[in-house]
């Protein structure tokens, strides 16, 4: 016999496409709805989230059309199906499947890089605790940890007020070139993007990383830099190729991101998420041994 919980009581389901959203926006489109709500939870699952404020975004092959949240939920509340499509204009061209509207700060930020930087199909912007007050640091982050390596070479943007003026585009673009996939937007958050959703997502984890080392250090608390050791530029290219070299073994940001995934799917929030034949083994696993103790 198998038990469920109460609806009241389980977690909200990523994957709500029905099959006639499945036949109208096609299978390529389900997945990355799923990839990217998946992404959003777990911003929230690691307490990054900022009640209904905070984007990540993708954009679909082929077009000016990106994935973005509704404004006006929070992460935890974020699916496949109810994420909106707009174009780099400010047009919507699928209201996905709640009445809020999106915000327009998220709009300008997204559409800005999403146009200057197609090898960017994913971005993803938060306000996590760490990472502002490291933004408001003078001068530059210092290299104080491994994950300095790994998010180099880190872009700097200029904190000009809430961003609400189209005007705001062309700095963010001017800030915010390759081969940077990490932007600081002092006085405000954290950027990354990436290739796909997965390493866009990796990216802020580990800039995240770098960002609550860099205020536990102490560099922020005292201002006493020689407290901590600061890795030199042989070190950090090092680190950067020792990397490289690691991650090769698998698509950038994919393992980390599925691990993290099948989290989740072990909560019961049924992701939808198109694993690895490895995941889909490991989780196959899982469950199927809850079915042998029942």
């Amino acid at each position: 016999m198998t038990l469920r919980l109460p609806a009241s009581l389980r977690p909200l389901r990523i994957n709500d496409i029905t099959k006639a959203l499945r036949r109208k926006w096609g299978e390529e489109e389900c997945n990355a709805r799923c990839t990217l709500a998946t992404a959003y939870r777990l911003v929230d699952y690691h307490g990054w989230s900022d009640m209904i404020y905070g984007h990540l975004t993708y954009l679909i092959p082929n077009t000016d059309h990106f994935l973005i949240n509704p404004f006006g939920m929070h992460f935890r509340e974020v699916t496949a199906s109810s994420l909106m499509k707009i174009d780099i204009h400010g047009n919507i061209i699928e209201p996905g499947t709640t009445k809020f509207p999106f915000q327009i700060t998220g709009y300008i930020i997204h559409a800005a890089i999403h146009d200057a930087r197609p090898d960017l199909v994913a971005v993803a912007h938060i306000h996590s605790r760490e990472g502002i007050a490291a933004s408001s640091t003078p001068g530059t982050i210092q290299p104080t940890a491994q994950a300095s390596g790994i998010v180099a070479p880190l872009a700097y943007h200029t904190y000009r007020g809430v961003v609400v003026d189209e005007e705001e585009k062309a700095a963010l673009r001017e800030s915010f070139k390759p081969p940077s996939r990490n932007l600081i937007l002092r006085n405000h958050g954290l950027i990354s993007g990436g290739g796909s959703v997965e390493e866009a997502f990796t990216n802020l984890y580990f800039l995240h990383n770098l960002c609550s080392s860099y205020v536990d250090s102490g560099f922020i608390s005292n201002g006493d830099a020689a407290r901590s050791v600061t890795l030199d530029d042989e070190i950090m290219e090092k680190t950067q190729k020792g990397a490289e070299k690691v991650r090769s073994q698998i698509k950038v940001g994919v393992g980390e991101f599925e691990a993290l995934a099948r989290q989740l799917d072990y909560a019961g929030m049924e992701t939808g998420y198109p694993y690895s034949e490895a995941s889909r083994d490991l989780l196959e696993k899982h469950f199927k041994g809850d079915t042998d103790y029942q």
